[in-house]
This record gives structure tokens, sequence and C-alpha cells, in this order.
């Protein structure tokens, strides 16, 4: 039987993999992990070749990466440079390698970098110090002997001695705090001068302690990525969530891609939100989703269908797309999932020729600064952390069907002019010289929006507003617009406007709208050749958490009066989220049916989304075009084009199409 089966399936190989082996993308992908233990003595046990040829003939992934070392700092196969797990049976990286390299497949590694409990538990002195003093027991020290005696020393030899093509280092930024050990209060010092070491948020000099922390980590980045490159240049180093909405900085060190996992739940805004904060900086990158649903302490399997919404929010956005499974104790994958990988692989590359790197064209810019998450919003390094507003703006824009980009501070210079809409989303306090770079975009013809009760202040001015009093914190504001009324607690500004300034919502002191007061929710000023509007309640986090109508017809109304030229125009269901980018010289609206309770928390998974049916759409194209398609399918579309304006109809939706203008 064997004698007949291979060569069948060599030849197969050698066809279907020609154009991997020109590409090379991470583009869609496998991660496969399980974090080996002490306790697993039988690795490699149902590990075959067989099977792993078997997984890859079915779904055909353009990358693959696969469990080296997890958490606990145990290898799952038998390193000399580190802690390899007990009696292991196989070497399941030798066979891995061996199958991938067979069918000219890419192979990563997924490696927990700071965080390593063993090395630890073995060498105590190379742990971080916490504020309290005591040996952290997972984290290790970026200024001890871990990275020197361990870290580089295995990844040299997974590049060299397996000939992978790459790694991606996991529990890195996330994993990072302030570390009070001898070793790092000395660097500090030496840096600052000898000053006392702060303990916590507040005291003199956190703010330098905590920024030497960041550029320290920097440093250790650079560190293991130069080393490795040093001895295998082409092979690709990224640390897991670098560079993105946990580290929103720009790119200094030398990694080859960014990458980061979505988490379980609500992973569609999730994406959405991830995608855009890694989009704009500059390197190739890829996100991942989880394909298991866990929470309220249960776990199930997604559906292919919530999977492809996830998918959807990253290719549109350029990037690639990973699915994370899990491995079994023994390192094997469960074969009962083969199916399901392949098609969601297949619904990925049926889009690429229309997504991957295709860049968004500049319409609405959201604005993260980097100078507020430094200072205010965060009491921690590099992590998920005070994102809710920002996130909560975001989701609100989008069931708006409205494209978006996010912007950070860097990211901000003369791209700024290209976006005919920026918005602030409730910054506390934003660099000073932006936010005269912000009102000179606008006096030179921009359009600003400025949501929430602290963001307002500084553009008090230039909105033509008198703040009345103090903000209100945490109040209970009725608010009221069209013909609605919503209670909300959440912080919100009262204002008086001058003359000529267009003023939008009522605040109203109960749920009547007999005890409307004399205060608006919105306003709309001119200011040079452009308009500056906002908004004086904090939306984000409240329509992160309470999804309601008012809140979006109230943005909705505040953004038209500031009459802003979008590409396109989406009307119907509020379930589409919309990109608009460019690539290879064509212009593509892409559209995602983002419906489902991927946002209820008491939905642990679905299996169904129901199509959008009858969508208009109006794309501004100055020239009349070839043709519209529908992408992929290559299905022609009839349009009319009238006054540089095409209209069309998209008569279904599914997950996610694109109309491609050319």
């Amino acid at each position: 039987m064997k004698k007949f089966v291979v060569p069948f399936i060599t030849v197969w190989v050698f066809c279907f993999y020609t154009h991997q082996a020109e590409a090379q993308d991470r583009f869609a992908g496998l991660h496969l992990d399980f974090h080996a233990g002490l306790r697993d003595t039988g690795i490699g046990r149902f590990f075959s070749y067989e099977l792993i040829d078997s997984m890859l003939s079915i779904t055909k992934p353009d990358f693959i990466q696969v469990d080296c070392k997890g958490h606990p700092g145990i290898s799952s196969y038998p390193t000399k440079a580190g802690n390899p797990a007990p009696a292991m049976e196989k070497d399941i990286l030798r066979i891995w390698r061996n199958v991938t390299k067979q069918y000219n497949i890419p192979l990563y590694v997924h490696y927990s970098g700071i965080w390593d409990s063993e090395a630890i538990r073995q060498h105590p002195r190379w742990a971080r110090v916490n504020a309290d003093g005591k040996t952290d027991r997972n984290a290790n020290s970026l200024f001890g002997a871990y990275k020197d005696s361990l870290l580089i020393p295995q990844i040299r030899e997974l590049a060299t001695a397996y000939q992978l093509d790459g790694i991606w280092v996991d529990g890195d930024c996330w994993m990072l705090g302030p570390d009070y050990s001898t070793e790092a209060v000395k660097a500090f010092k030496k840096q600052y001068g000898n000053i006392p070491v702060p303990r916590k948020p507040g005291q003199a000099g956190y703010f330098e302690w905590m920024e030497f922390h960041r550029k320290s980590f920097r440093n250790y980045i650079t560190a293991y990525a130069n080393a490795v490159h040093a001895v295998a240049p082409e092979f690709k180093v990224t640390s897991n969530w670098s560079f993105s909405s946990m580290m929103p900085e720009p790119v200094d060190v030398p990694v080859d891609y960014l990458s980061g996992d979505v988490a379980g739940s609500n992973s569609v805004y999730s994406s959405a939100f991830e995608s855009r904060c890694l989009a704009l900086q500059g390197k190739p990158w890829d996100l991942m989703s989880w394909s298991f649903a866990w929470k309220n302490q249960s776990k199930a399997t997604k559906s292919v269908v919530q999977l492809q919404q996830e998918a959807a929010e990253v290719l549109a956005q350029g990037g690639g797309f990973q699915t994370y499974w899990q491995q079994n104790r023994d390192g094997s994958p469960e074969p009962q999932r083969f199916r399901e990988m392949a098609e969601i692989i297949e619904f990925c590359r049926q889009r690429k020729p229309y997504t991957f790197q295709g860049k968004t064209i500049p319409q609405i810019g959201l604005l993260y600064s980097t100078y507020a998450w430094r200072r205010y919003e965060t009491t921690g390094l590099y992590a998920s952390h005070n994102q809710n507003r920002i996130k909560g703006v975001l989701n609100l824009l989008l069931d708006n069907r409205l494209p978006v980009d996010i912007l950070m501070d860097h990211q901000l210079g003369e791209r700024m002019r290209d976006y005919p809409l920026l918005i602030v989303p409730e910054c506390k306090q934003m660099d000073p010289a932006i936010n005269e770079q912000l009102k000179k975009y606008v006096y030179n013809g921009g359009k600003l929006l400025v949501i929430g009760a602290e963001a307002v202040a500084p553009f008090a001015k230039e909105l033509r507003v008198q703040l009345t009093d103090t903000m209100r914190k945490g109040y209970g504001l009725f608010a009221g617009f069209d013909k609605q009324i919503m209670l909300t607690h959440t912080n919100y500004q009262t204002f008086t406007p001058e003359a000529g300034v267009k003023v939008i919502g009522q605040q109203l002191t109960a749920d009547d709208w007999r005890f409307a007061t004399s205060h608006h929710l919105a306003s709309v000023a001119d200011y040079g050749a452009g308009k500056m509007a906002g908004i004086y309640f904090d939306m984000g986090d409240f329509y992160d958490n309470n999804q309601n109508e008012l809140s979006l017809k109230l943005v909705e109304s505040v953004i038209a009066e500031l009459d802003v030229a979008f590409i396109a125009k989406i009307k119907g269901s509020a379930a589409v989220h919309q990109v608009i980018t460019q690539n290879k010289g064509k212009l593509y609206v892409h559209l995602i049916n983002t419906g489902g309770p991927h946002n209820n928390p008491r939905v642990l998974v679905y299996n169904k989304v129901h199509p959008v049916n009858d969508l208009t759409v109006e794309i501004r194209d100055m020239v009349k075009p070839k043709s519209v398609r529908l992408q992929p399918g290559n299905r022609e579309l009839s349009f009319t084009y009238q006054n540089n304006r095409i209209h069309l109809t998209v008569d279904r939706l599914d997950v996610y199409e694109i109309i491609e203008v050319d």
C-alpha cells in the first residue's frame, strides 16, 4: 500500500504547492499548541507522519505554527538548550518539519518568552521582582540571565538544528511588569540618577520608571531578534501583540512581522479593532482567531461561519488570518477538525486576490492617542487596558456602516490631511502639539468630531461654545434625540453655544419630553475653512455594553452636518461593516455581515448567520467604470452612473462579499 500512496502524494504536492513556493505568504494559516508540562510523559504517542500528511493534504495552509514551548516553560521536543518534557516517545517537531518541508509549507513555532515558569523554578534569580519585593513565579526579568542563557540559545537551536521558518513569541509584552530586582534598579538609576524608585502610580518618577521598562523591553526583543538573524537571516521573528493596540508605538525593533491572537468572545468586534491597530504599522501582519469560545466557565468549538466573520474583518484590512486549534496532550492534532480548518482556509484563499496587502483609502481616522495612553489611561506597561472607550466608538461608527482607520500619534503627520474626517474618541488629554495640529487641519478645510465630556474642553474655543459648569461624572443623563429618550450613566458636560452654532439633541431631567432642558447633546460649528463638531457625553464604553439606536442616529446626524464626502454610502441593515481599499489599481468596497450573537455574553457559539438582503450602494467615482463585479465569483453587477455616482444593489450578503470597481 505504501509504495503506491507515497508517489501519488509527492506528485500532487508538487502540482498544488508550486504557487506557495513562490509566495511564502503568511496569509491563510493554522496555529496549534498545547503548552506542554512536566506531567506530559506521552508526547508523540498518537502522533505520526501519516496523520500530519493527511492534515496538510486536506487543509492546504499557506503556513503553520505548532507547539514548541508554552507558558509552563517545558518544551515539547528534545531540546538541548531548554527544558524538555519527560519521557517523550517521538520528536514531534522533527516530524512537523519533515512533512511541512515535503509540502513546501513554512513552519513556525509557538514559543513562550518572558513567561517561563520552569526556568524560574530552576533559576529563581532569573525572575522578575514585583513591587511587593516578592519573586514572580512566572515572569523572567529582562535584566537577568534568562535571555542569554536560555531564550537566545533555544531560538537559535530552532532556527538551525530544526531549520524552521520562524517563531511566534507568546507571553511577552502582555506579561511585562515593573521589575524591582537589583539589576533593574541599578540600570534605572544609571540612566535617571540616584532617585527613589516609585512603587505605585502617582509617585514621583513613575512615568519615567514605566518608560524605562518599555524601552528595556524593546531592547530585549532587539537582542533576541538580532541574535537569531545573525545565524539564520531568513528566519522570521515576531513578539505576539508587539506594536498593536497593546503597544501603540512606532515599530523600532527588528521584528519581521506583527501578529496577535484574538480571544474567544466578542471576536468579530475585537478582530475589527485589532486589525485596524496593526494595518498602518508598516509591517506584514496577521491576526489569529481562537477556534473555540471560552466563557462562562465553558468551552465549545466555534462554527465555521463564526470564524469566517472574524476572518472577514481581518482580510478586509489587508492582513493574513490564522485560526488556533489545540493539540492533544501527546501533541497530535484533532483529525475531526481538519475539514473545518480547510473550509476556513478556502474561504480566505478565495478572497486573497482582492484583499491581501490591500491599502485602505483614507475616509475616517479614529485617533488612538499614544500620549494619553502612556500618561493617563494605563497603570501598566503593555496590555489591553482601558480600551473600551475607543472600542465602543469604533463599534458605533462601524455599525453605522462607516469606513474607519485607527491612527496612532506617530501615524498622523502628513497623513492627517488625507482624511476627510478625523475623530477624537474620549481622550482625557492628548498631546498638546497634536491638538494644535488638529485645529490647523480644521482651519485649512478638514472636518473634526470630538466625542466625550473631557475631550471637548481643549477645543471649546474652536467649537464656539462656553462650557457652563463642571463636568458631571457618572451622573444619570436622559439623552433625547429623534423622538427617543435614553437614560445613560456616564460623564457629560453642559455647554452654551455661540450664535450660528448648530445644536443637536437634548438633555432632559426625566424620561419625558416635557422635562427637556436648554442643554444639548452635540454641536457643529464652522472653523476657518472646515467644520468642527462636539458630542458632550461619553458614548464609547456605554455603547460597547449597551448597543442602542439613539447613539447610532445621533452620530449619523452629527456626521451628516459635517458634510463629509465619503467614497461609498451603504443603506440597509445595521449588521453590515464597510471597508474601502485599493489593491492593484482597483477600488474595492468590502461588505461584512456582522449578524449573529457574537457579542452576546450569554451565547457560547452559534452556527447560523441570516443573510442581509437588498443593500443599496452609492459609490463616488469621477469616471464611469468599465465594470462592477461582486467578488469572489466574478459576478457582474448591474449599475447606473449619474453625477459621478455609481448606484447599485447587492441582493444578498451571506458573510463577506467585495464590490470590485474597475
